[in-house]
Parts: C-alpha cells; sequence; structure tokens
C-alpha cells in the first residue's frame, strides 16, 4: 500500500511537472510594460538662474503638475539640504520635506499640457549638484497615483 501511495504521488507530480513546462512553451512569460497610464519625466532643463523646466511624456493634471508638493529637489553633494535642495543626499521622500509654494511656483508653459516651469524664490547654486524626484502625478481624469513619476540629475549653472 506504501509503495502503491508513492508510485501515484510521483505520477501526480510527474504530469503537474509536465503539464506546466509545456504551458511554459505555449505561452512564453513576457516583460512587464511600463504602466502607459501614468506620465513620466521626458526632460529636465534649467532655463534661468533660478528657473527649470519639466516636461512629461504626456498630459498631466494639471492641478498636480503646477502642485509644489509632488517635486523634491535633492541634493546629492551635501548630507543637509542647502540652497534649493529639500533633501540631503541620504534623505527619502516624504510628505514633510516636498517643495512648498514658499520655495516655488509653478506655471504650466503651452497648451500641451506637458510641460511645467518652475520658478524657484532663490537662484540655483551654480555647480552644484541636485537630483529631481517627482511624484503623485497622473493624467487628467485619472485616479490618485502614489509612486513616482521619475527622476533626473542636474547641475546648478
Amino acid at each position: 500500500m506504501k509503495n502503491a501511495w508513492i508510485k501515484l504521488v510521483f505520477a501526480v507530480l510527474l504530469v503537474a511537472g509536465f503539464a506546466s513546462a509545456h504551458r511554459a512553451d505555449a505561452a512564453p512569460s513576457a516583460t512587464p510594460e511600463p504602466d502607459a497610464s501614468v506620465p513620466m519625466l521626458a526632460s529636465l532643463n534649467q532655463i534661468s538662474p533660478n528657473q527649470l523646466r519639466v516636461s512629461y511624456d504626456q498630459p498631466v493634471d494639471q492641478a498636480k503638475g503646477m502642485n509644489p508638493t509632488n517635486y523634491w529637489i535633492q541634493s546629492t553633494s551635501e548630507r543637509t539640504p542647502t540652497n534649493i535642495a529639500t533633501l540631503g543626499m541620504n534623505d527619502t521622500v516624504s510628505k514633510n520635506n516636498s517643495l512648498t509654494a514658499a520655495d516655488v511656483t509653478i506655471q504650466a508653459e503651452g497648451s500641451g499640457g506637458q510641460t511645467f516651469v518652475l520658478t524657484f524664490k532663490k537662484k540655483i547654486a551654480s555647480g552644484m549638484p541636485f537630483k529631481m524626484i517627482i511624484c503623485y502625478v497622473t493624467k487628467p481624469g485619472a485616479p490618485p497615483y502614489s509612486g513616482d513619476n521619475g527622476s533626473a540629475a542636474f547641475v546648478g549653472r
């Protein structure tokens, strides 16, 4: 009886393994595509001593694109944030260390809904390395999003 039970278990495992191997051959796993419903940072340029131009890969909800609390500037060379940075080099993003209306104003540029100009109250320090991090920005009419929209390193000029 014990021998028959072992043979039965072995047969079931063999059949299950065979079926699963053929299923994998019939439908190879695909690499997941990026979520096209989430706007991502496409470009970042400094356009004046105190302005950055941000462009997304698709139109974004204007209120979210113009909300300073959806943007962070990280110093990539200093532990304590200085100049326009809200994060030191070892800090992580939180709701308490984003940009604020006291730091920057943000205006939409053009009519495509993809480009925004951030005007800082301070001049961007020349030669200082930073990283912009963007989170929570959605397409118009999309449900809330709790992830990031990309980041880009830049050096003040």
